[in-house]
C-alpha cells in the first residue's frame, strides 16, 4: 500500500505540472461572488449517489439555513432526457437560483458569473447518452424554461468539489481536503485559495487489479476505466464478492448490495466471512493509499472532510483506513471530519 501511495503522489505531482496521468486533475477557479441569491430562498439538489437530496436554503449574514429538506431514490440516467426530466420534476416552482451538487466529472468554467461545466463522461453505470459534451447547467435552465416557463439560474459542480467547499465552513483552505467513499470514490483538494482540483481519483490505475475486479471491469459500462473505484467502492464490492466466491469455490449465495458484505464479515463464519473481511480490508487499504498520497503531495497535516456510507459505516472500515494511513505516513497528522448536510452546504456555495 505504501508503494501505491507513492505512485499516487507521483501522479499528482506530474498532473499538477501538466503531464498526462491516469488522474484527470480537473482544476476549478472559484470565487464566492454574490449573484443575488442571498436574501431569498434558493434550492440545492444533490444528484449522483444512490439517493437524491433536495433542499430549500437561505443565506443570512454569511450563514446558510436549511428550510426544507427531502430525499428519495434516484434512477439510473441512461439518456439526456432521463436526466433533464428528473431534474425538472424536482425544481421548486418558487425559486430563481439552483445549486446542483453533481456526482459526475465536469469540465468547469464560469458562465455569467456561475460555475457550470460540460459533462465529460458518465460513471457508476450512468450512460447520459446525448448529454456528453453538453453544458449541463445551461441545458437544465433551457429545459425548465421550455417545459413550464420558469426562469432559473443554475450553478453546478462535481460532488467532491462541493464537499471541499463545505469544508470552508469549518477550516481554512490550506487545512482541508475532501473525499467520497460510498457508492463511488473520489477526492478533491485546494492548490491555492482560489484553485480547487477534482482528482477523479477513481481512475487511478498504477496498481495490480485483482482477478475478481478484472471480471467485473470487463462487463462494466466502460471497461478499463475507474479501476480503483471498481476495487474500492460500494457500487462494485458486492460484485467482486460474487465473482470471487466462484473463482475460489466458496459456498455462499450471491450478494445484492455491498451492505451485505458487512453482515457476512461481521456475523458469519467460515471461508465466506474471511473473504468478505479481506475485501473490506483491501478496499480500506487502497483508499488509505490515496489519502496518504494526497497528504504527501500537500506536504502538510490535513483534515479530510469525508462522505460515503462505506467509509463511515462499513465494518471496521474507517478504523482500518486510519491505521493504514498512520502506518504509511506517521510523520503527519491526518483527521477525518463529517459535516452534516455537507452536500447541501457545498451546493449552496455555488449560488450564494
Amino acid at each position: 500500500m505504501k508503494t501505491i501511495a507513492e505512485a499516487f503522489n507521483k501522479e499528482l505531482t506530474e498532473a499538477k505540472n501538466g503531464q498526462k496521468t491516469s488522474l484527470p486533475f480537473i482544476r476549478h477557479q472559484y470565487s464566492n461572488t454574490d449573484i443575488g441569491a442571498n436574501s431569498a430562498l434558493f434550492q440545492v439538489l444533490v444528484i449522483g449517489g444512490s439517493f437524491y437530496k433536495s433542499a430549500l436554503v437561505q443565506k443570512k449574514r454569511g450563514r446558510y439555513y436549511i428550510k426544507n429538506k427531502k430525499e428519495g431514490n434516484q434512477p439510473v440516467f441512461k439518456t439526456k432526457a432521463d436526466f433533464l426530466t428528473f431534474v425538472a420534476s424536482h425544481i421548486d416552482p418558487t425559486v430563481t437560483h439552483v445549486g446542483i451538487n453533481f456526482a459526475f466529472p465536469l469540465t468547469p468554467f464560469f458562465r455569467d458569473g456561475l460555475l457550470d461545466g460540460t459533462l465529460e463522461f458518465g460513471t457508476k453505470e450512468h450512460a447520459f447518452t446525448g448529454l456528453m459534451g453538453e453544458v449541463v447547467g445551461e441545458q437544465i435552465e433551457q429545459y425548465v424554461a421550455k417545459q413550464g416557463g420558469q426562469k432559473i439560474r443554475v450553478g453546478i459542480a462535481n460532488d467532491t468539489i462541493c464537499l471541499l467547499l463545505s469544508g470552508l465552513t469549518q477550516f481554512d483552505w490550506d487545512q482541508v481536503a475532501a473525499g467520497i467513499c460510498g457508492t463511488g470514490l473520489n477526492f478533491a483538494l485546494f492548490l491555492d485559495e482560489h484553485t480547487l482540483v477534482n482528482l477523479e481519483a477513481a481512475n487511478f490505475d498504477k496498481f495490480e487489479i485483482s482477478p475478481e475486479a478484472a471480471i467485473v471491469d470487463k462487463r462494466s459500462l466502460k471497461p478499463g476505466s475507474a479501476l480503483t473505484e471498481k476495487e474500492v467502492s460500494g457500487a462494485y464490492l458486492h460484485q467482486i464478492f460474487n465473482e470471487g466466491i466462484k473463482l475460489k469455490g466458496i459456498k455462499h449465495s450471491p450478494l445484492a448490495t455491498t451492505e451485505e458484505i458487512d453482515a457476512v464479515a461481521e456475523s458469519e463464519t467460515g471461508d465466506a466471512q474471511v473473504y468478505a473481511d479481506y475485501l473490506l480490508k483491501r478496499s480500506a487499504g487502497l483508499l488509505a493509499a490515496q489519502i496518504a498520497g494526497i497528504t504527501q503531495f500537500l506536504n502538510r497535516d490535513t483534515s479530510f472532510v469525508m462522505e460515503g456510507s462505506l467509509f463511515w459505516k462499513g465494518y471496521k472500515y474507517r478504523e482500518r483506513v486510519e491505521a493504514f494511513v498512520r502506518e504509511m505516513i506517521p510523520e503527519r497528522n491526518v483527521s477525518y471530519i463529517h459535516i452534516p448536510d455537507s452536500g447541501i452546504f457545498g451546493g449552496a456555495k455555488l449560488v450564494a
